[in-house]
C-alpha cells in the first residue's frame, strides 16, 4: 500500500511538471490592456483584404463585434459566457448562409471562419486565451490568399506575420522593442528556407486546389452579349485583364494586337448574342501563316474566355480548347492565374468552307433599320466584289463626319441604327461594328461582330506588354465567298485611326479623355512592373517556370535527379543561417569559465572525490603545490579564473572561450595522464 501511495504521488508531480512546460503559470494571467489592444489591432489588419472579397453584411458585422470586443476590453471585462458566445456563432453562421447559400466552399468558409475567429477574441481572459487568437488568425491570412493573389497581398502577408508574431512575443513577456527585434530576426532567419522549399518543390501546372469560378460576368466585363453602351461602358474600368511578353523580343505594332474573346452572331434588333461557348466550327489558321508570333499570357479566365491574339496557330497548352472562330476557351473555368504559351497568325483572314446553313445564320435580319438596309444595297449595286463593298462601306463612315465619343446620343428601339447612321454619326466601337455587320448581311453577305481587346500598354522598364479593361473593343468579320475567309474589319478605324495605332486615350477628344481610366503615372509603371514579376515569379511559379528556372542555371530543366542534387546542398545552405544564430545563441547563455573550471577539477581530482564540488580554484591551486605538482600552466589558469571569479565586470565572451579552450586542453592532458 505504501508503495502504490509514493506511485501515485510521482505520478502526480510527473503530470504536473510535464504540464508546466506548455502552459506556465504565468500565461494564467491577464495580458496587460495594451496587449491585448495590440492584437486586436493585429485581428484587424488580418481581417483586412477579406474586407474587399466578401458580402458587405458580413464586413459590417464584423467590425461592429470587433468595436464591441474593444469597449469591453476597456471596460475591463475579458471573458464573455460561453451560452452568448454559441448564439453568436450560430447567427454568423446563419448570416453568412443568408448572404452567400453556404458556410462551406471558398466564400462561405471564409466568411464564417472570419466571424468565428472574431468571436474567438471574446473568449480573450488570459494570455493562453490571446495566443491561441493569434494562431487562429494564421488561417484567416491563409484564407485571403485562396481570394487575392495580387502584390498588395503579398506584402500584406509579410505584414500580417510579422504583426502576428510580434505579438506573440509581447505575450510571452517581452518589451515592444524587443519583441519587433527577435520576430523580424526570425522571420529573416526563415527566407532562405523559404526560397529554397518554394523554388525546388515539384510544381504542378494549375493550382492544386483548383476552386471554379463563379458563373457570372467577370470583373473585365466582357459579356455575352453586347448592344450600345456595353463597351464604351467597360473602357472607362482600369481593371487589369493580362500580361503578356512576346519571345525573342519582338516589339508588335499595336494595330496588330487584336485579342479576340467572344463571337456574337444572333441580332434581336437592340441586342448581339454570343454563341454558345461548346459550338466549334470548320475554321481554321491557314496552313503556313506568314507571320506566326510566340507570346506568354498571364491571365484570369473570365468564366472561360480567354482572349487571344488574331488568329491562334499551332497546338494549344493542356487545359485549353478552340472553339467557334479560333477563339479559345478554358476546358474548366477556375479560379486564380493561368500562365499559356501561345502561337498566333498575324493576319486578317481566317479560312472558313461555311456552309449555306451557315450562311443563312450569319445574314439573318430582324426587321427595321430600312434607311440602313437600302444604303447597303445601294453601296453593293456600285460594287464589283465583296472587298470593293466593304472599303465602300469604310468610306462612308469617313466621308459623312461620322465621330468616336464615349457620350454618344442614345439611340432605342429596332430603328436605332438607322438613328445612328443617318441622325447622330456620333458612336463608339460597338455602334460601328453592329452597324457594319448589319451593312454586311443586308447586301447578302454572312458577317459577324467580335468582341475582345484591342492594343495593349507596353512596359519599357520589364518588356511585357499589359492589357486592361480600358482596351475593349469590338470589330466585325465579313466572309468572302471568293476566298472562303473571314475577312477582319474593324470600322472604328475609318473614322478614328488612331485608336488602333496610340490606344484610346489618344482617339477621344481632350474633354472626354478624363473618363478613361489612367495608370500612365510613375507610381503606376512601378506597381505594375512589380505586379508583373510577382505574377511571373511567385503566383505563377508553376511546373513550366520551374523547368525554365533549372535549365537556366544549367541543370537542363526540373526532374528527380536535379531534385536530389540540388536540394540537399540548398537546404544545407539556406539552414546556416538558423544553425548560426542557434549556436550563437546558446555560446551566450554557456558560462564557459564554470564550465572550464568544472572540466579541470574533474580531469585533475578524479570523478570519484565526493568534496570536488566544495574545492574552490584557489583551494585547488594549493593542493597542488602540497603535492608538488608544478604546472604553471594550470597554476596561471586558476589564478585568472579566481580573478574573473570575483570581479566587477567579466571578461568579454571572446577572452572567455579562449580561457575555456585553454582550460579543455588542460583537462584533456590531466585526463590522458591519469588513464595511462
Amino acid at each position: 500500500m505504501g508503495l502504490a501511495k509514493v506511485s501515485g504521488r510521482l505520478k502526480k508531480l510527473f503530470i504536473h511538471n510535464i504540464m508546466l512546460i506548455p502552459n506556465p503559470s504565468f500565461l494564467q494571467q491577464p495580458p496587460p490592456r495594451t496587449v491585448a489592444f495590440a492584437v486586436l489591432l493585429a485581428l484587424l489588419w488580418t481581417a483586412l483584404p477579406l474586407a474587399a472579397s466578401l458580402p458587405a453584411a458580413v464586413t459590417a458585422v464584423f467590425g461592429g463585434l470587433w468595436l464591441l470586443r474593444l469597449a469591453l476590453l476597456k471596460a475591463g471585462i475579458g471573458r464573455v459566457p460561453k451560452a452568448a458566445l454559441l448564439l453568436l456563432a450560430a447567427a454568423a453562421g446563419l448570416l453568412v448562409w443568408q448572404q452567400l447559400g453556404t458556410v462551406f466552399g471558398r466564400e462561405g468558409g471564409v466568411a464564417f471562419l472570419l466571424l468565428l475567429v472574431m468571436l474567438k477574441a471574446f473568449e480573450g481572459n488570459s494570455q493562453r486565451d490571446w495566443q491561441v487568437l493569434l494562431l487562429a488568425m494564421l488561417f484567416l491570412i491563409g484564407s485571403s490568399v485562396l481570394l487575392n493573389q495580387s502584390l498588395f497581398i503579398g506584402v500584406w502577408l509579410l505584414l500580417a506575420l510579422a504583426a502576428v508574431s510580434i505579438c506573440f512575443a509581447v505575450l510571452c513577456g517581452l518589451g515592444g522593442r524587443e519583441a519587433f527585434k527577435r520576430s523580424a530576426q526570425a522571420l529573416l532567419l526563415t527566407l532562405p528556407l523559404t526560397v529554397v522549399l518554394f523554388v525546388a518543390v515539384p510544381r504542378l501546372n494549375e493550382p492544386l486546389w483548383r476552386i471554379p469560378q463563379q458563373t457570372q460576368q467577370a470583373k473585365t466585363g466582357l459579356s455575352d452579349t453586347m448592344e450600345p453602351g456595353s463597351i464604351s461602358n467597360l473602357v472607362q474600368s482600369d481593371e487589369w485583364v493580362a500580361n503578356i511578353t512576346f519571345s525573342d523580343g519582338l516589339k508588335p505594332q499595336r494595330s496588330d494586337l487584336y485579342w479576340r474573346a467572344i463571337i456574337m452572331g444572333e441580332f434581336d434588333g437592340t441586342r448581339w448574342q454570343a454563341f454558345n461557348g461548346n459550338y466549334i466550327d470548320e475554321a481554321r489558321t491557314a496552313a503556313a501563316p506568314e507571320r506566326t508570333v510566340a507570346y506568354q499570357m498571364i491571365i484570369r479566365d473570365q468564366n472561360g474566355v480567354l482572349p487571344a491574339l488574331d488568329y491562334p496557330a499551332a497546338e494549344l497548352p493542356a487545359g485549353v480548347e478552340k472553339r467557334l472562330g479560333q477563339t479559345i476557351r478554358a476546358s474548366r473555368s477556375r479560379e486564380g492565374l493561368r500562365r499559356l504559351s501561345l502561337q498566333a497568325s498575324l493576319s486578317d483572314t481566317l479560312p472558313h468552307a461555311l456552309d449555306a446553313g451557315g450562311q443563312n445564320f450569319y445574314t439573318r435580319l430582324p426587321g427595321g433599320n430600312p434607311q440602313t438596309r437600302r444604303l447597303a444595297e445601294t453601296l453593293a449595286q456600285q460594287s464589283a466584289t465583296p472587298r470593293q463593298f466593304v472599303g465602300k462601306v469604310l468610306e462612308h463612315y469617313r466621308r459623312q463626319n461620322f465621330a468616336y465619343t464615349l457620350q454618344p446620343p442614345r439611340t432605342a428601339g429596332r430603328d436605332g441604327i438607322d438613328e445612328f447612321m443617318f441622325r447622330t454619326r456620333r458612336g463608339f466601337c460597338e455602334h460601328y461594328a453592329q452597324s457594319f455587320v448589319v451593312m454586311m448581311r443586308a447586301a447578302g453577305l454572312p458577317a459577324r461582330v467580335v468582341t475582345g481587346y484591342l492594343g495593349a500598354d507596353y512596359n519599357e522598364q520589364a518588356g511585357f506588354w499589359q492589357i486592361r479593361a480600358k482596351d475593349a473593343h469590338a470589330w466585325a468579320e465579313v466572309w468572302l465567298p471568293q476566298e472562303q475567309v473571314w475577312l477582319r474589319v474593324d470600322p472604328t478605324a475609318a473614322v478614328s485611326a488612331v485608336r488602333a495605332a496610340s490606344g484610346i486615350s489618344q482617339a477621344l477628344a481632350a474633354d472626354e479623355r478624363g473618363m478613361v481610366a489612367d495608370s500612365g503615372s510613375l507610381f503606376a509603371r512601378w506597381r505594375d512592373t512589380g505586379q508583373f514579376y510577382w505574377q511571373q515569379w511567385v503566383v505563377n511559379y508553376d511546373q513550366t517556370k520551374q523547368n525554365s528556372l533549372f535549365a537556366r542555371i544549367g541543370l537542363g530543366g526540373f526532374n528527380w535527379q536535379t531534385l536530389l542534387l540540388v536540394l540537399p546542398a540548398a537546404l544545407a545552405a539556406a539552414l546556416l543561417p538558423l544553425a548560426h544564430w542557434w549556436f550563437r545563441g546558446r555560446n551566450r547563455e554557456r558560462d564557459f569559465l564554470n564550465e572550464g573550471f568544472a572540466l579541470v577539477k574533474s580531469a585533475v581530482l578524479g570523478n570519484d572525490d565526493e568534496t570536488a564540488a566544495a574545492v574552490s580554484a584557489g583551494e585547488l591551486n594549493r593542493m597542488l603545490h602540497e603535492n608538488g605538482i608544478a604546472d604553471p600552466a594550470l597554476s596561471r589558469l586558476l589564478q585568472q579564473y579566481e580573478h574573473w571569479l570575483y570581479a566587477a565586470e567579466r571578461p568579454p565572451q571572446r577572452t572567455q572561450k579562449r580561457w575555456f579552450a585553454a582550460a579543455r586542453r588542460t583537462a584533456k592532458r590531466y585526463g590522458t595522464g591519469r588513464r595511462g
